[in-house]
């Protein structure tokens, strides 16, 4: 009986910064291996941890274990970890922001480096996935009250972040001003209203949860969401084209081979209005009929692949942020959104807003209260009126989460965006 085997090595290191002030988390290192097989009814995996000495004998294949050990032999002790990057970059953004008048700034700051390989009966395939990421949060209000802007970060490494520092800076000076033009808050308006969403913003993830998640090969195979039964169906204007594509991932997060080994390619979701095809790992293609298509992705060795986004991204059209905005009268510009609630078989859902601009008369105004922002899948799709050429990337520092997986780096790419109208109400 065929076997797959998977071998990592994982690598992180931390820096954060709150209010009882900064800290520098000592490294973490991962090592372990795991062995899938099928059986009947479908997989069965067995891990093992590498915990402190070499491997012993006979723990993986003999032509596997020559380049497991390079990921996995335990290295001389190390010398005390170099963050001096790092804390540079950190304590010069909470510089910034103090200078220019907040309450105060958290960071994150995180750097991974992962190592991977996998063997199979007819394929070899080694991986190296190295980035840091950098989470910003900037408080500040009137007295008796507080409000904050969230934004996020991905480079290839601490020395892309480092070299990216005077635009990093500028971007938290620009957010502590930000707060103090657009605050106090105003209430969080309750009703339908027209929503914008802006280039490479938080907004974004309403993609991730709405088009992606129920067009994953395991939802689509069981029959388990509201678009597995739509493939094919116009469900969206034919100017509106959603992709998820493992090659692109913020600069930072891309992947050329699924942690199955399959080469990464990007998979249309929605094309020219009309639903596309699923995201596919080994398994879910073969219930299906289909080939993989480079997303079957572990959250580690310890867990199976399943098959995942990787880098969701509404395609540009035309025109640009203040040309979408210049013909809404009364609604919202929404930066931030976190999921609440998505309902894969009916396609309801909420998120909570947590940023999110007036637009009065085409004009942006003050910053308003957090709100859920409510509505269904195919009524949502078919009242986007307008999708803007001016796509940015952005990368989702907390992950995605599925089932009892942990969460895995994904990233969003979206340029302007206009609904019709979706539902508002105030959270608190």
């Amino acid at each position: 009986m065929s076997r797959d085997w998977f071998v990592e090595r994982r690598e992180v290191t931390e820096v954060t910064h709150h209010r009882s002030g900064l800290r520098v988390q000592a490294p973490v290192c991962e090592r372990g291996h795991a062995a899938r097989r099928e059986v009947p009814g479908g997989h069965e995996q067995v891990w093992t941890e590498v915990a402190g000495g070499p491997l012993p004998p006979g723990a993986l294949p003999a032509d596997v274990l020559a380049p497991a050990r390079e990921l996995l032999e335990p290295e001389p002790e190390p010398a005390p970890p170099d963050s001096g990057v790092a804390v540079e970059v950190v304590r010069r953004l909470v510089d910034t922001a103090r200078a220019a008048g907040a309450a105060h700034l958290d960071v994150l700051l995180r750097e991974v480096d992962q190592r991977t390989l996998l063997a199979t009966p007819s394929r070899l395939a080694a991986d190296r996935r190295h980035y840091a990421l950098l989470e910003v949060k900037v408080y500040g209000g009137p007295p008796g009250g507080t409000a904050e802007l969230w934004r996020c970060a991905a480079y290839p490494d601490g020395a892309g972040m480092l070299a990216a520092l005077p635009q990093l800076e500028s971007l938290v000076g620009g957010l502590v001003r930000q707060l103090q033009e657009c605050t106090p808050l105003v209430p969080c308006p309750s009703g339908p209203l027209p929503v914008v969403f802006p280039p490479g913003s938080a907004s974004a993830c309403f993609f991730h949860e709405v088009c992606g998640h129920p067009l994953e090969g395991d939802a689509v195979a069981r029959g388990g969401s509201y678009l597995a039964h739509r493939l094919g169906q116009r469900v969206a204007a034919p100017f509106v084209s959603i992709s998820d594509d493992p090659t692109d991932g913020c600069g930072a997060l891309a992947y050329a081979w699924d942690d199955e080994g399959h080469a990464a390619q990007p998979v249309r979701l929605i094309h020219e209005g009309r639903v596309g095809t699923p995201l596919l790992d080994s398994r879910s293609a073969k219930v299906l009929g289909l080939a993989p298509n480079g997303h079957g992705r572990r959250v580690g060795f310890k867990h199976p692949p399943l098959a995942r986004m990787a880098h969701t991204r509404v395609e540009p059209h035309e025109g640009h942020l203040e040309g979408l905005l210049a013909d809404v009268p009364h609604g919202l510009l929404v930066r931030h959104l976190t999921p609440r609630h998505m309902n894969l078989l009916s396609g309801d859902f909420s998120f909570y807003m947590i940023e999110a601009q007036e637009i009065r008369d085409g004009r942006l105004g003050r910053l308003v209260s957090p709100g859920i922002l409510s509505g269904n899948g195919l009524e949502a799709l078919a009242d986007i009126d307008a999708v803007g050429a001016d796509l940015q990337n952005l990368f989702a520092t907390r992950g995605c989460r599925k089932l009892d997986h942990g969460p895995l780096p994904v990233s969003f790419g979206q340029p302007s965006l206009r609904f019709r109208r979706l539902h508002l109400r105030p959270w608190r």
